[in-house]
């Protein structure tokens, strides 16, 4: 539910994703080892119903089957040689730690927020070939990705099609117990796709983080920058988004957290931000989360419209 801070407007409902995952892996007749899969994802549709009328008989659910989770690796040793789209090392990952990432469930369900777990060219959202290396030792995973065109996610098999976007790169690293420090996580990724008209700029990226556990806390920051929020024909605005958060383990099964989102939009009157109180329950097969989130200051605008509050609680699990 959520409702904005004059109480003229409120929302509320249930909102629904399933995922099916396939993959097969194994080995290559010269001994290298393989990895295959795609996923599909079924997210709801708020459809339209008009009073006195039952609109959902006749609406036709999208769905999200193509561009989630394509994949082929040819693995060899602790180099992964990999094609397909949204697989290699994610570049919306996140050190610090939460129990439910805002940018996700605040930001992008908010009607006018600008704040985004999407940096620059995103990369990773388009077909695309890339490498994965391990450094043994150091907790480092190196990555590169080339897309040949910008947004792609594929053609017809036959046909790959061709757009008026230009291909765009996403280099990377990212760190878990980092040269042997116990409870850190580190990433950094940039990406940059070149412009497709001289009259706007390049699209370009980038996004770093730290996070620590020690014991029952954890804290961390990351910070998500873009010099244009889009990759049409306007030139946005430069945004820097960055989230603060700790979480505390109360028990084995419940987490509590707490997350400052700020967004600064280049030339806007204020920075946008997300404050919000989290809580994660663990019942096994089934995973609770509930949070309570206030935002202010929505696209960098100061009035009283543009604030408000947001509530919600997911079930999750997994079969």
């Amino acid at each position: 539910m959520s409702f904005d801070g004059t109480g003229t407007g409120s929302a509320r409902g249930i909102g629904r994703e399933a995922q099916l995952n396939v993959q097969s892996k194994g080995k290559l007749n010269n001994g290298m080892d393989y990895a295959a899969g795609f996923s599909l994802e079924f997210d709801g549709t708020m459809a339209p119903t008009a009073v006195g009328t039952n609109g959902n008989a006749s609406t036709n659910e999208a769905n999200s089957v193509s561009n989630e989770n394509v994949y082929i690796d040819i693995i060899m040793g602790s180099t992964t040689l990999t094609m397909g789209i949204d697989h290699i090392q994610n570049s919306t990952n996140h050190s610090a730690p939460f129990v439910r990432n805002v940018l996700d469930d605040v930001a992008a369900g908010y009607a006018g927020m600008s704040a985004t777990d999407q940096i620059g060219a995103k990369t990773k959202e388009a077909m695309a070939i890339g490498i994965v290396q391990n450094i043994p030792g150091t907790g480092i995973n190196l990555s590169a990705l080339y897309a040949p065109q910008g947004g792609s996610i594929g053609g017809t098999d036959q046909n790959p099609g061709q757009g008026d976007r230009n291909s765009s790169y996403e280099i990377g690293f990212t760190g878990t117990d980092p040269f042997g420090v116990k409870g850190a996580k580190i990433h950094y990724f940039k990406n940059k796709e070149d412009k497709s008209t001289a009259t706007v700029a390049d699209v370009e990226g980038t996004t770093y983080g730290v996070g620590y556990n020690f014991g029952q806390f954890a804290l961390g920051v990351d910070v998500h920058k873009t010099n244009r929020s889009t990759t049409n024909l306007t030139a946005d605005a430069d945004m820097k988004n960055t989230m603060y958060s700790a979480t505390f383990a109360a028990s084995k099964d419940v987490t509590l957290g707490f997350v400052y989102n700020k967004n600064d939009i280049t030339g806007t009157a204020s920075d946008e931000k997300i404050k919000a109180v989290q809580v994660g329950y663990n019942l096994g097969p089934v995973v609770v989360t509930a949070e309570y989130a206030d935002v202010e200051n929505i696209d960098g605008l100061t009035a009283a419209t543009a604030s408000g509050q947001q509530g919600s609680v997911r079930l999750s699990t997994k079969f």
